[in-house]
């Protein structure tokens, strides 16, 4: 094996991971200002955000992140997607089921994901129905 063929492999696995990366980041962009975000950190030490953008009381887009394992990106993407048009009252309703039915069966080691990413949804809600709250108050 020559040099030149090992840097054309090197080459390719930096295109490849360069491909991935742009993908990711133009496929799930960080919303500027969110109406409701919230990040948290489960026992495990993975954490998880999601960001909300509400229009006319539905959510209109989301973003969302997970330093966790693959296990727990999916999760956090499916809380997303779910919520994703849709009321805040049917958001409401989101649940670790919920998001285990989009992701599929997890092994009882990882269930606490769905949970994490229920939990970070819901307190994403929670945060921006505080912060039109304090909005109303103070008009």
């Amino acid at each position: 094996m020559s040099f030149s063929s090992i840097g054309i492999a090197l080459l390719l696995l930096l295109s490849i991971g360069l491909i991935w990366f742009f993908l990711y980041y133009f496929g799930n962009p960080v919303i500027e200002n969110p109406d409701g975000i919230a990040k948290v950190e489960g026992n495990c030490g993975d954490t998880m955000e999601i960001g909300l953008k509400i229009t006319n009381n539905k959510i209109s887009s989301t973003h969302y992140w997970s330093n966790g394992c693959s296990i727990s990106k999916r999760c956090i993407e499916a809380a997303a997607i779910l919520s994703h048009h849709k009321s805040l009252d049917e958001v409401k309703k989101i649940n670790m089921i919920s998001i285990m039915e989009v992701v599929g069966e997890l092994p009882e080691t990882h269930l606490h994901c769905a949970q994490l990413a229920e939990t970070t949804l819901q307190k994403s809600l929670e945060n921006y129905l505080a912060k039109s709250a304090i909005a109303k108050n103070e008009r």
